[in-house]
């Protein structure tokens, strides 16, 4: 059984805290009863998926796949009815910091990753950011709070998608086609459903009317699975942001890894191995639950953010997973992300001629550029959620010092700009 049912119609994704077996996601269960209420609408997805693939498959050797980086504007709505709901600021610090390094491939357990997988274990290229105005223009931290007022039993409800309407006692989303609106709240009461979110069903190409509401795209979140830093997390097994990862991997159009199916279905991807369920609580390495018809026998890909394995196996997506996203990025998606776009093989070269050490530091780092003619240069500092935090201008020596000894340790990124040029590297702070 790879679905545990809950007021008989929802299956999937409950993670009952009495419950020995966490499911992670309620996607595929929300998107079964569309289908019921919108026949033809799983048809739409795939079709969608079908040309996000054909996309994916024509720029796998293009400039795009290599050279474009994506950042995404997020905006997190709490939507909280306690204290407990109300979750600070510095958590979904983290989430945005959790989302960066798994999506960039800087998580600190990618060393996990099996070697047989290391070929097919891909940088997505896509980063995240909170946004930094709202609609209308104004500054923002990019986090809204709501006081929730859900109505019935089940409060914020999958089904009923309240939580993104303020009508319905939630908050309504900020315009969907600009943001990556993330809901917060306690998602059917804390009866365990982890998160869910809508793929893509509709293209800028289609006619008007044939994808959903435009107002329920986005993500869905159960409060205490957000960011590695929550104070009371439901337990280990969820409790580093990974729920986050996996339901914008549906956002962005990724089915889960095993196809929701037996041995007989597919995610629709070549390096993505089959499998008859998936994962829970378990990083059994020695799992192989499809056999295949020819050739080495593959084990599961436990390790993949798109199966429901424990956060703390789950490691990397593949390259056909990032083409997709990507792909996505490019159509239906289109809007909510800024393109940062190295201009020239050039520039690739630039930026490797960029030495930063030491690295790890206690604070104090020198950049130094010896293959590089002295210009006026720019260097910036950010942290993980896409702050800048410290900035020098008019550099016209080889080597710069910055000193970070007064911020807090962890992950910071440095860019050098000189005219149309850039180039980024990551620092760690101890």
């Amino acid at each position: 059984m790879k679905s545990v049912y809950f007021v008989v119609l929802f299956s999937a994704c409950i993670a009952a805290q009495a419950q020995v077996n966490q499911n992670r996601c309620g996607t595929f269960d929300v998107m079964k009863y569309k289908e019921q209420q919108s026949p033809g609408y799983l048809h739409q997805v795939r079709q969608v998926f079908n040309q996000a693939q054909d996309l994916a498959q024509a720029q796998a050797h293009s400039r795009d796949a290599y050279d474009t980086i994506y950042n995404i504007r997020c905006v997190f709505h709490v939507v909280y009815q306690n204290v407990d709901e109300n979750i600070p600021d510095s958590v979904i610090y983290s989430q945005i910091e959790v989302l960066n390094e798994d999506y960039r491939r800087l998580n600190a357990d990618s060393f996990k990753t099996r070697g047989l997988f290391l070929p097919v274990a891909a940088d997505a290229r896509i980063q995240f950011q909170l946004a930094t105005t709202d609609p209308d223009g104004n500054p923002t931290n990019g986090i809204t709070r709501t006081v929730g007022n859900p109505q019935g039993f089940l409060g914020f409800s999958p089904f009923d998608d309240n939580v993104k309407s303020a009508a319905l006692g939630g908050k309504d989303p900020w315009p969907t086609d600009r943001y990556l609106n993330i809901w917060v709240c306690s998602v059917l009461n804390g009866f365990g459903v982890l998160g869910y979110a809508y793929p893509p069903d509709n293209a800028p190409n289609w006619p008007n009317g044939s994808g959903s509401d435009s107002a329920k795209q986005g993500v869905v979140l159960h409060y205490p699975v957000v960011g590695r830093n929550f104070s009371t997390p439901i337990d280990a097994t969820v409790a580093k942001g990974r729920s986050a990862v996996h339901e914008i991997g549906h956002y962005l159009g990724l089915r889960h890894i095993w196809g929701d199916g037996d041995c007989t279905e597919d995610d629709g991807l070549a390096d993505t191995p089959d499998a008859d369920a998936a994962h829970q609580q378990t990083c059994d390495t020695a799992s192989n639950t499809c056999t295949e018809a020819s050739g080495p026998q593959v084990p599961d890909m436990i390790e993949n953010y798109m199966d429901y394995s424990d956060d703390r196996c789950l490691n990397m997506f593949t390259y056909d997973q990032v083409g997709i996203m990507r792909a996505m990025l490019q159509t239906s998606r289109a809007g909510i992300a800024d393109r940062i776009v190295e201009t020239s093989i050039q520039d690739k070269a630039w930026g490797t001629a960029i030495y930063v050490h030491p690295n790890p530091s206690n604070g104090m780092f020198e950049i130094t550029f010896p293959k590089i003619t002295p210009a006026d240069y720019q260097v910036e500092v950010f942290n993980t959620v896409g702050e800048r935090i410290a900035s020098q201008s008019g550099i016209t020596k080889y080597v710069t010092t910055v000193d970070l000894s007064s911020h807090a340790s962890g992950i910071y990124y440095v860019r050098l700009n000189s005219g149309s040029q850039s180039a980024m590297k990551k620092i760690i702070k101890n």
